[in-house]
Order: structure tokens, then sequence, then C-alpha cells
């Protein structure tokens, strides 16, 4: 499942491209194709062959807080494929159930999927979740691999290029997610329409866009090793490890230089810069 591509104007080029973000997957299935970690080694201890389905997937909560949610991942399959295996096919069974009697009777035709497979498939993404808490100075974000998944409760980017999670987990992107994203009560509420399509991305060149990837990388690398911590913990201004902050500063920096090479002194500045940006994107 190919993302869409989203033109943007940069700084010194015509045109940057970027590639589109969406909602993650929608269950929409009553909470039977959903699991808890002992909830999933229950069904597979009495169901063995259903090992092969399970995927991790994340939302928000699960995300920041480091909770582990599981999800049976029938895509691809058949109803037919599962006659051998009642456990799932009673779950099947439940969801097209509780689909008949919804407001959209006609995803009970596919129960054994989910509702909207929004996710690009078969690659690496972005996940940003939807609503994050004021007090951190970054959105923890994360790059993961085309094993896992996400739901409707973030947004994602299917992308191999990880330059582009360091520019989204910048300074200059938080200034902008800051003064034009949503809010849930006081926090951020982060959405495509809003934070993403609207961001001025710079032109990066080839070795600023190396740049970036190391960063980004080390912003990960850095992360595994307080792996007894949930990002929650990682980025609480208060508990926040220094060596990630200092590998987020030199990134932010990075970022920043993408724009322009004189340092911005003030997030007026940063601003002030991501605006006369927009006003030529938006004419473009």
């Amino acid at each position: 499942m190919d993302a869409p591509t989203v033109f943007v104007e940069s700084v010194s080029k015509p045109l940057c491209k970027v590639p589109g973000m969406n909602f993650g997957n929608m269950p929409a299935d009553g909470g039977f194709l959903l699991f808890s970690s002992n909830e999933k080694n229950d069904f597979i201890q009495k169901e063995p062959q259903s090992s092969a389905y399970f995927r991790q997937i994340y939302g928000s909560d699960e995300f920041i807080n480091g909770r582990e949610r599981w999800c049976l991942w029938l895509y691809g399959k058949k109803i037919d494929d599962f006659e051998q295996m009642p456990l799932i096919k009673e779950r099947i069974d439940n969801v097209r159930k509780i689909r008949l009697r919804s407001s959209r009777p006609h995803l009970a035709e596919t129960p054994h999927l989910f509702a909207q497979i929004t996710q690009p498939l078969g690659i690496p993404f972005i996940i940003i979740p939807s609503v994050s808490s004021e007090r951190r100075e970054y959105i923890p974000m994360g790059y993961l691999d085309s094993s896992k998944l996400a739901t409707n409760l973030c947004m994602v980017i299917g992308t191999k290029d990880i330059f582009l999670f360091a520019v989204l987990t910048s300074k200059m992107h938080m200034v902008w997610v800051k003064t034009v994203g949503g809010r849930l009560k006081t926090d951020y509420r982060y959405s495509a329409q809003l934070c993403y399509n609207t961001f001025p991305f710079p032109a990066i060149s080839e070795s600023q866009k190396s740049e970036l990837e190391e960063l980004a990388q080390e912003v990960l690398d850095i992360r595994d090793e307080h792996f007894d911590m949930t990002l929650g913990e990682m980025y609480n201004p208060e508990t926040m490890p220094d060596d990630l902050k200092d590998v987020h500063r030199r990134l932010d920096l990075a970022v920043e230089r993408c724009y322009r090479l004189e340092p911005f002194t003030s997030d007026e500045e940063r601003l002030e810069c991501l605006f006369n940006l927009y006003v030529k994107m938006t004419k473009k």
C-alpha cells in the first residue's frame, strides 16, 4: 500500500517531496482482534498455529507508556483459511456480529480484517502519537520496522528515509506544532492537515541528509540504551536523560542549518522563517 506524496515549497529548490501522512489502522472489531500480552500468550497456548498471525500494535498510550498490545493480523488471508483454527474462527464470527449491528454493516463482509487499513505496509514508518502532553519539549515520535502496526490513535508516514524522522522530531517542527496544531484540553493534538501538510520542509542537500540520518539513528540508539524507561519518562522534562537531551540539541542545530546558516536565537525567529516559507508555499 503506497503512501501519497505531498509537495511542499522548499527554501532554495522549487519543490521538496515528502511522503503522505495517514491515520493508523482502525480495528472497529469490538475488541476481538486485540490482545494484551497475557491474552495473546494464553491464546497461542490453546491454538499454537495462531502464533504466525500476531503482530505488535501501538496506539498513542501503548507507544508512549511502553504497554504491549497485540492484534490478530489476517491481512492477505481468506476467512476459509481458518476453518482448522476454531479460536480464530470464533473471533472472526464475533467481529461479524458486532459489525452487523454497527452503523457500517458492510464491514461484516470482511470480519477478519481491520475496518480500515491505512498504514503503508511492507516498509518502515514514522509513528506520531495523536495526543501528547504539552509539558514535553518534543513529541515522542518513533521510527518502526514494517513488522509493527499502528492504530488510528496515531499518525503514520511510510518511508525508508530516516532523515524525515529527524526533521519532524526537531525544535523547528515542534515550534510549528505548538503554534498551528490543535489541542485536546492543553495537550498537543497532532494532525496531518494542521501540522504536517502545512509544515514548510527545507531543501536538504545530500550532505545534510547524511548528517540528519546519523543523528536520527543516534536518537533511536540512545533510547534503546535507556530500555528501563518508557518514552513518556524519557521525554518528561524532569527525567529526560542527559545524553538524549544532548543529541536532540545537536539534531535541532542540524535541522536549523537546512533553513539558514545563521543560528536562530529564539522561537520567534524560527516562526518568522517558517511563516515566510509558508506564504511562498501557499502562493505556489
